[in-house]
């Protein structure tokens, strides 16, 4: 049975059996017993969608992920889910594969009144028109929040790490080894991370006084095959590079794969430094030094500043609607592939 069949039934109309359904005051008793009664003796099964409907609350968040195939994103969906199980939502995951147009197609897709609050991702910082529907969203009392990039003029709660930081440690550490022709794959400048990284790579040949060289700066789009090419691209050079910062795990897949197929082994032909850990490299001989991060905590955190939305309510235009973000710090563990052994 549904509602409507319960309905006709009970004598009532619908807009009544749903009033019963969801406890609300104005049903007199000997209606709300009838309604019971019928539904009671029948195989009644609530229409979860319908109920969303009716009552203008869902328990569905959307996460919007530029990659959906990176590990990275699979442990901020851990944290999230996690968060999100705690307060009884369900977690959708989206895949925009590092497209704009992608991006904009789901937002577009996705139903206002079947979504409670959005984590996103966003492939640019500069897309203004994502942030516009993310805007258009907010304004309809559906919380956005962002997690690892930003949004230019979104204005939005967000959890983000201190990547610049984390990247200078990263090259300083392969400098104190004596490296001075340092590379850097690099992800897109106008992601967060992919702007950021880049700075502190910057930041710490400068600081070091190790002139900044354009050929040893390539971008591989945080993607492995990118990278792959972009290492092939950097040891033909005539003066190649003796150590390469990759700017996250998908990145660092790619250098070890072109190493794998020329036979060049870390810490003797080449050393790596890498942004983000790769869980699955502990059971191997590969052991690289990395920037970590509280990965997990990151979605939890993203998935805690929405349901403090939820808690606020719509205040858009409130005077009391501060803006959350938080940044975490990330720190460098060495495990030897910073190493300049050939020396």
């Amino acid at each position: 049975m549904n509602i409507y069949d319960v309905a006709k039934e009970a004598g009532v109309s619908p807009s009544t059996v749903s009033r019963v359904l969801n406890n609300k005051d104005n049903v007199k008793e000997a209606t709300r017993e009838k309604v019971m009664r019928v539904i009671e003796g029948k195989a009644y099964k609530p229409n979860l969608l319908a109920r969303n409907l009716s009552v203008g609350i869902s328990r569905n968040i959307a996460f919007l992920v530029p990659d959906i195939e990176n590990p990275f994103f699979a442990k901020i969906l851990h944290g999230i889910s996690d968060c999100a199980l705690e307060n009884d939502y369900n977690v959708f995951m989206y895949d925009t594969d590092e497209n704009t147009e992608r991006e904009h197609k789901i937002l577009n897709n996705l139903k206002p009144e079947l979504i409670r609050g959005i984590i996103i991702t966003p492939v640019s910082e500069l897309d203004g028109e994502t942030a516009e529907k993310l805007r258009t969203f907010e304004k309809q009392g559906i919380p956005v929040v962002l997690v690892d990039r930003d949004i230019k003029g979104g204005k939005l709660d967000g959890v983000f790490s201190n990547d610049i930081d984390g990247a200078c440690e990263a090259v300083e550490c392969l400098i104190c080894e004596g490296h001075r022709r340092i590379a850097a794959i690099t992800g897109p400048e106008t992601s967060k991370p992919g702007n950021e990284r880049l700075i502190g790579y910057r930041k710490a040949l400068e600081k070091n006084d190790i002139p900044i060289k354009s050929e040893y700066i390539i971008s591989g789009s945080f993607k492995e095959i990118g990278s792959y090419y972009a290492m092939n691209e950097l040891m033909n050079l005539e003066e190649s590079p003796t150590a390469v910062f990759s700017c996250n795990n998908m990145t660092t897949l790619g250098c070890l794969r072109y190493f794998k197929e020329k036979g060049l082994k870390l810490a003797r032909d080449i050393s790596l430094v890498c942004f983000d850990d790769i869980k699955e490299l502990e059971y191997t001989d590969i052991h690289l030094t990395a920037v970590l991060r509280p990965v997990y905590e990151m979605g939890y955190e993203a998935m805690q500043l929405l349901e403090k939305r939820f808690e606020d309510g719509n205040i858009l235009d409130s005077n009391k609607y501060i803006i959350r973000r938080h940044t975490v710090n990330a720190w460098l563990v060495k495990r030897g592939s910073e190493k300049y052994n050939w020396i």
